[in-house]
């Protein structure tokens, strides 16, 4: 019954992981950009799905066999996925070399990250968050929708500053 559970825990999470990896879940990459410091950490999609993956395998491995008479080793690669995934989170610079060599998902992100500055992705974020959950699932299943709502933000943001330029400009001539 454990493994049962523990096999249904997996499924949910890496159903969300899934849907992070196809751009219809957006909230917990956007959340990342809201945190301050040096770098800016960039979001592995693929290291969670990994870690769900092997838990789901482990727990199927586990529970399985008394049931489907299976051969093969599900135990062994669940925990080889998430060594793999544990060793992946472990080294994050050599993580990103190869991570975004070959898998630029979701697309909607990295279009993101080439088109904002830090500073636009931070804005971004923090007006997702005052924004009504029901709005965030229109966004979260439209990118196209998505990208006007966020140039809005990004024309918001221009907006202050040139505001607080000027405000200086007209502080220093007086």
């Amino acid at each position: 019954m454990f493994f049962l559970a523990l096999a249904l825990i997996c499924i949910l999470f890496l159903a969300r992981s899934a849907l992070i990896l196809m751009g219809y879940l957006k909230s917990p990459i956007i959340h990342a950009f809201e945190r301050y410091g040096e770098t800016e950490p960039l979001y592995l999609p693929v290291v969670p799905l990994l870690f769900w993956a092997g838990m789901l395998s482990i727990a199927l491995g586990a529970w399985a066999p008394g049931y489907l008479q299976l051969a093969f080793p599900l135990i062994g690669l669940g925990l080889l996925s998430i060594l793999f995934a544990v060793f992946s989170y472990q080294n994050y610079e050599t993580t990103i070399k190869w991570h975004y060599r070959f898998f630029r998902l979701p697309r909607w992100y990295h279009e993101l990250r080439d088109r904002t500055t830090r500073y636009e992705r931070r804005r971004i974020a923090y007006a997702w968050l005052r924004m009504p959950w029901r709005a965030q699932l229109i966004y979260n299943s439209d990118d196209r929708a998505f990208f006007i709502w966020a140039d809005y933000i990004i024309m918001g943001t221009t907006m202050d500053e040139e505001d607080d330029l000027m405000q200086q400009a007209n502080g220093a001539s007086r």
